[in-house]
């Protein structure tokens, strides 16, 4: 077994050790100034994993649900396969907030980028709810902690001039953009093989 296919299949179960380091690492270096932006980015990275670890560990399902629901693929692992699902979860969140969290100063707008995409996550889960009358693996947390993280941020940057209206108005905007690259990992090879699978 090659080690990105070990790292494909076993990532997930990282997660809460993980997330538990991550959220004692943060009390430490950020509890003096838990509103510093730096300090905002690392908080999103430890919320993310245990996101994650609500879609893909406990309960888990979240490949499956979309596979099955979705897509209606009638597969378990396609077209969300579980590599393209490592990729996504560690290569489009984890690397670009941690990236954030370590160079606040010149990487700003890409952590407050994702700050936009994990709000516009949260509201994805709950549109799927509403869509299919039924939970989604992840939508605990996209309420609990998702909405309520996000908007603190957003709140937080007005309240010190850090942010506009506008500019929320904008990293909404990349929230939605920044879906579309992992919605396209899925949804073109699906589409370039449903007339084949009829």
């Amino acid at each position: 077994m090659s080690p990105m296919h070990r790292i494909a299949e076993g990532w997930q179960k990282s997660l809460p050790i993980l997330a538990v380091v991550g959220a004692a690492l943060w009390l430490v270096l950020f509890h003096a100034d838990p509103a510093s932006e730096r300090a905002m980015f690392a908080a999103l990275l430890v919320v993310y994993m245990v996101h994650q670890i609500e879609e893909h560990l406990w309960p888990g399902g979240f490949r499956q649900y979309a596979n099955a629901h979705v897509f209606k693929s009638g597969r378990d692992d396609w077209p969300v396969d579980e590599g393209g699902v490592a990729l996504v979860n560690i290569g489009w969140v984890w690397l670009p907030i941690a990236l954030a969290a370590l160079f606040p100063d010149a990487l700003r707008w890409l952590g407050l980028g994702w700050v936009g995409l994990t709000f516009v996550n949260a509201l994805s889960h709950i549109g799927t709810t509403v869509r299919f009358r039924g939970y989604n693996p992840g939508l605990v947390t996209s309420i609990v902690l998702f909405l309520p993280f996000t908007i603190w941020v957003f709140a937080t940057e007005v309240s010190r001039g850090a942010l506009s209206g506008a500019e929320i108005g904008g990293l909404l905007v990349a929230g939605v953009l920044l879906h579309v690259p992992v919605a396209a990992l899925f949804v073109v090879p699906f589409r370039r093989k449903t007339p084949a699978l009829v």
